[in-house]
């Protein structure tokens, strides 16, 4: 009698001790197929060659709203040529003046045109001065807004321009006058000038101008 209930002790030891082994063993093989694919202790969501779509942030199909490139308050302005004419200098390039032999920057742009052809402003602005001088060429310069200050240099203004008055864009205010002054041995022309905030700027960024070397 003692030796079957020993024999039946055994048989659940060994028993037990079975289904021990096979419990460590399964979980053995978990850890090492979470743990080669690279995620402990989950499983991967995305099988291979699964390519998954990002969730649509704009469900109804309509296009994304693009920001505005209009300044605020309006459009932004346009700009006409002052004068009709048949070339156009370089804006800023090294000039000798043949009146006098000075190396310089030409910090303008000189328009051939003929005397008397209509000056225009470029653009809506105000008559801030009006310069008359027989040796450097009389100069009228017009305040356009926003810091754009133009300068119409070697013209004769029109008999009712004053200080102060309001132009509008294409609107004549003067005239080409012949060659004269620091620049008379160029001919006949239209010398402009552009100023942003009191800095020289190149009047090709409003306008469409065709260069030729001065």
């Amino acid at each position: 009698m003692k030796e079957e209930k020993t024999k039946k002790r055994k048989l659940l030891y060994y028993l037990v001790l079975a289904i021990s082994v096979c419990l460590l063993t399964a979980a053995t093989v978990l850890t090492v197929y979470f743990v080669s694919d690279g995620k402990t202790g989950s499983l991967d969501n995305n099988p291979p060659g699964q390519v998954v779509t990002p969730p649509d942030d704009n469900p109804g199909g309509n296009e994304p709203e693009k920001p505005d490139d209009k300044p605020a308050g309006g459009e932004t302005p346009t700009y006409c040529d002052p004068v009709s004419y048949t070339e156009a200098s370089v804006y800023n390039a090294i000039y000798t003046n043949p009146a006098n032999g000075i190396i310089q920057r030409h910090k303008g742009v000189d328009f051939a045109a003929d005397e008397g052809a209509e000056v225009a402003a470029i653009a809506d602005g105000t008559v801030t001065a009006i310069s008359l001088n027989a040796k450097t060429g009389n100069v009228i310069t017009i305040d356009h807004g926003d810091g754009l200050v133009g300068i119409y240099r070697f013209v004769e203004p029109v008999s009712t321009l004053k200080e102060g008055a309001k132009v509008t864009k294409g609107q004549c205010f003067a005239t080409v006058a012949a060659a004269y002054g620091s620049e008379k041995l160029d001919g006949t022309h239209l010398h402009f000038e552009l100023e942003l905030k009191g800095k020289s700027v190149d009047p090709a960024s409003y306008l469409n101008i065709r260069y030729e070397e001065k």
